[in-house]
């Protein structure tokens, strides 16, 4: 039992020094960048470990566990707990969801369309089935009369759903990459970028994961980054939905968002989980944040929501957002 309170305070430690590499020199690829992924769940493994550590030595345990509880509320808090922006005009509604591609698909994106009452829905691993669903449905087409449709066979499909006149669009399936321009009408036009870089690639030996390899993603999320950076060069605000396949403790989403609105870290109350493993879709909550609105500036994000209740291995999130200039 000593060998173990005493493993329990060298966990600690060792996370605390972890933790530490993480904020000052986080890793794009290699074994620290799989610890970034996961690093909430090895938080909570030192913050069991702490019960034992106590027992250990009481007075290096202590100041350990102090210093862990600050650092976990410091990097977990502003995702729970957020002040939204004051409502500053019409609002416009928006969501993200990836579909999951598979069985039923056509089925699936009806009934989460149907639920949703946003105005703009961006939707990755679109495919034929789903886009001929939503394409038929008529509430669908009296609600959501516009629309910029990808569909592919396999993951690459994207497309985006509109209650506002879409002017143009350009599709990109490497990555797989939507860009609308949306006029609403009342307002300035601004572009709508529906995106899902295809997630990172584990490194495995013997069986085991290792280390992640993020070359391809993050060069991939730094093109959709140039290509928004395009438009804010324009003058044109830019939405962005989609699954980008990154958590925010990993350097790519620091590159995506500079100078955008993260909607649920702003605006959401909650974990904001949208995500987890296919075998676990039953679950009525998310194991990863990898599904995002962003908004640049002057776009404003009031609330967030996150619905986990259809089959997808994605759950949608929702987001209201607020313009100055009424929609």
């Amino acid at each position: 039992m000593k060998v173990l309170r005493l493993g329990a305070l060298v966990w600690i430690a060792l996370l605390l020094t972890l933790l530490g590499v993480h904020v000052l020199l986080p890793q794009r690829s290699g074994p620290i960048a799989l610890t970034e992924v996961f690093e909430p769940y090895l938080v909570v493994t030192g913050l069991i470990a702490s019960a034992f550590a106590f027992d250990a030595e009481p007075r290096i345990a202590r100041p350990l566990v102090a210093i862990l509880l600050v650092v976990a509320i410091g990097r977990y808090g502003p995702t729970f707990i957020s002040v939204p922006s004051p409502e500053l005009g019409a609002p416009l509604q928006v969501m993200a969801w990836n579909l999951e591609a598979g069985p039923d698909a056509g089925q699936r994106a009806l009934a989460g369309v149907l639920k949703s009452d946003a105005g703009l829905i961006g939707l990755e691993e679109l495919q034929p089935e789903s886009a001929a669903a939503l394409e038929a449905d008529g509430t669908v087409a009296a609600r959501l009369p516009y629309r910029a449709l990808e569909p592919n066979d396999s993951v690459l499909g994207i497309g985006l759903l509109s209650k506002y006149p879409i002017v143009e669009h350009q599709y990109f399936a490497e990555p797989p990459l939507l860009r609308a321009v949306v006029d609403p009408e009342l307002g300035d036009p601004f572009a709508v970028f529906v995106v899902h870089p295809l997630p990172a690639r584990f490194v495995t030996i013997a069986g085991l994961t290792v280390a992640l390899n993020t070359t391809k993603r993050d060069a991939d999320i730094a093109h959709i980054r140039s290509l928004i950076e395009a438009d804010r060069a324009a003058g044109r605000p830019v939405i962005v939905l989609g699954d980008i396949n990154t958590t925010e403790r990993e350097p790519a989403y620091a590159q995506l968002t500079a100078g955008m609105h993260d909607a649920h870290l702003e605006a959401g109350i909650g974990p904001g989980l949208t995500w987890r493993p296919p075998g676990l879709r039953f679950l009525p909550f998310g194991l990863l944040r990898i599904d995002y609105v962003f908004a640049s500036p002057p776009f404003a994000v009031t609330s967030t929501f996150v619905d986990c209740g259809l089959r997808s291995d994605h759950c949608r999130l929702e987001a209201t957002i607020y313009l100055s200039t009424p929609l």
